[in-house]
């Protein structure tokens, strides 16, 4: 994905779909629900002629005070000279249940289907134990490894459907009290493919609902068709409206 041409190059990485929601649920609330909505648009016209449309839902409940559950939706379709040249959607349920302060159980559902990525689409279900090594005014830092299933769907040939090994990492310092640096680690180990995924993020408020977001994510896979990259890398930077 590529405002004229640096602006158009900037517009094009404008996409906030690419940022999720933690599996660790390290920033659910205390109680309650909160949400996250991030939309995006851009079109360009005259020498450089790009569309590209893009957004998130991230929404966190507090079912009962050991429990909490969060669902994450994110969308991305990007269009050179009316001809689409990106398309990607992902879906993820995640779930919490604290044992004590610091230690928790979680489980992950989620599903990637990426039009022009090294697969059709990826979905698994992960169970695992997790632990909050900190979480105070400067920030949190949690961990997980779970074990599960996964589907790795290819355009063309037998779909690969293997047993994997997940470790998590999420961390988030509070630079001051209206910016914030997070970092979200995710390593997959199958049978058959591995994948790394990295979010790093620095989020500046504008307001107490609004924010300046930008953020760069990177996704490789071990193991991909012939005519398929193993790396994908996604720079945004949009405004992102919590409730």
């Amino acid at each position: 994905m590529k405002l004229t041409k640096i602006f158009a190059a900037v517009a094009a990485v404008v996409s906030m779909g690419s940022v999720q929601a933690s599996g660790l649920l390290a920033d659910a609330p205390e109680e309650g629900t909160k949400g996250n909505i991030d939309l995006g648009f851009v079109d360009t016209s005259g020498n450089t002629n790009t569309t590209t449309m893009n957004g998130a839902f991230d929404y966190l409940i507090r079912v009962s005070d050991p429990y909490s559950m969060g669902f994450s939706v994110t969308g991305l379709n990007n269009s050179d000279d009316d001809e689409r040249s990106a398309e990607k959607y992902t879906f993820a349920w995640n779930n919490r249940y604290d044992l004590s302060e610091k230690d928790f159980l979680y489980g992950t559902l989620d599903y990637v289907n990426d039009y022009f990525g090294a697969y059709d689409y990826q979905s698994g279900v992960y169970f695992g134990y997790g632990r909050q090594i900190f979480k105070d005014d400067s920030g949190s830092l949690s961990l997980g490894v779970a074990a599960g299933y996964r589907i790795n769907k290819v355009f063309v040939g037998d779909d690969e459907k293997e047993g994997v090994l997940r470790g998590d990492l999420d961390y988030a310092y509070n630079i001051s009290e209206s910016a914030t640096f997070t970092q979200k680690l995710t390593a997959i180990i199958g049978e058959e493919v591995d994948t790394y995924d990295s979010e790093t993020a620095l989020t500046a408020k504008l307001s107490d609902s609004l924010a300046l977001k930008v953020a760069y994510l990177v996704t490789h896979n071990s193991k991909v068709p012939a005519d398929r990259d193993k790396t994908d890398k996604t720079a945004s930077v949009g405004v992102s409206y919590s409730f």
